[in-house]
């Protein structure tokens, strides 16, 4: 079984269904709600562990009644929380999700209290062994710290290049072999609106990594070297697309983790977050490794 380290954000979602999301200033009225965990590192390893990994999670919560909540729901799903620290003095951070009738989201999130806290606890024990580590960028003590003890140890490693509170998340991007953005995260970095503009421009400035970019129907691109790749996902009926970039992060990092190039594990990861499109809730609707081989094995 592979292992994989995830660094970062631990968060629980409050997600409420709306017939649309609104462009102006008003009050709208939910037909559903429900309550789950959420964060970009802490989804994606409850992925990995649904696609036959191990997730070794690595984060901080408050010591509060919310902080409780994201660490046994994390356990329900398989994912190994000893590197989940709770944090006597913090608050923990949660989201207010409205997903409309697409399946498109609007995400307000609260980022917590006292959360950026030097990363004692990820030692090079907690990381070696490890077949690859994602962080994202909700961290950016612990997710440079990960990411320099993968560099000492010749493990893969993957950012999930998000757009972040914190300016000096940024710092980042230099630091991973395998760079994803979302598209908002790209334009912002890149200033191009076309993804393979973006990812071109980027490359003049970052050499030796592996860039690409998740580009919700589009599908995914990649540069690897000099060279441009494109993979357009199988039509599909979109529910909800909550969770679908932590679920394809994850994925691809299982992917390197368990020795796959660079374009398996794009396709193992594109087929994943197809999947969890189709289904509503964040990590409820995360997929098996069953469900994605039988995905795989179809022709695209």
């Amino acid at each position: 079984m592979a292992t994989v380290a995830c660094v970062g954000m631990t968060v629980h979602d409050r997600i409420l269904s709306v017939p649309s999301l609104p462009t102006q200033a008003t009050k709208l009225y939910a037909t559903a709600v429900a309550e789950a965990g959420g964060g970009p590192a802490a989804t994606a390893s409850v992925a990995i562990a649904a696609l036959g990994g191990e997730a070794r999670l690595f984060g901080r919560v408050g010591a509060d009644d919310t902080g409780r909540v994201i660490r046994a729901e994390l356990a329900r799903y398989g994912v190994d929380i000893a590197g989940v620290a709770e944090l006597p003095d913090a608050q923990s951070a949660w989201s207010a999700v409205a997903v409309d009738a697409a399946g498109e989201r609007l995400i307000l999130n609260f980022p917590g209290r006292n959360l950026q806290v030097a990363p004692d606890w990820i030692d090079r024990e907690g990381i070696r062994g490890c077949g690859a580590v994602l962080v994202d960028m909700g961290w950016p003590l612990g997710g440079a710290r990960a990411l320099s003890l993968a560099r000492d140890h010749g493990i893969p490693s993957v950012l999930d290049a998000d757009l972040a509170p914190l300016p000096e998340a940024a710092a980042l991007i230099g630091m991973a072999g395998h760079v994803i953005f979302s598209e908002p995260a790209l334009r912002h970095h890149a200033g191009e609106e076309d993804p393979e503009a973006g990812l071109r421009a980027l490359r003049r400035r970052l050499q030796g990594v592996m860039l690409g970019v998740t580009a919700g129907p589009q599908g995914y691109f990649w540069m690897d070297g000099e060279t441009l790749h494109h993979l357009r996902p199988p039509a599909v009926a979109v529910v909800d697309t909550l969770g679908a970039g932590d679920v394809f992060h994850g994925a691809y990092a299982l992917g390197l983790a368990e020795g796959m190039k660079v374009a398996e594990a794009a396709r193992l990861a594109v087929a994943a977050a197809t999947l969890k499109c189709t289904r509503p809730g964040g990590r409820a609707g995360v997929p098996s490794r069953p469900e994605v081989e039988a995905l795989l094995a179809q022709p695209w």
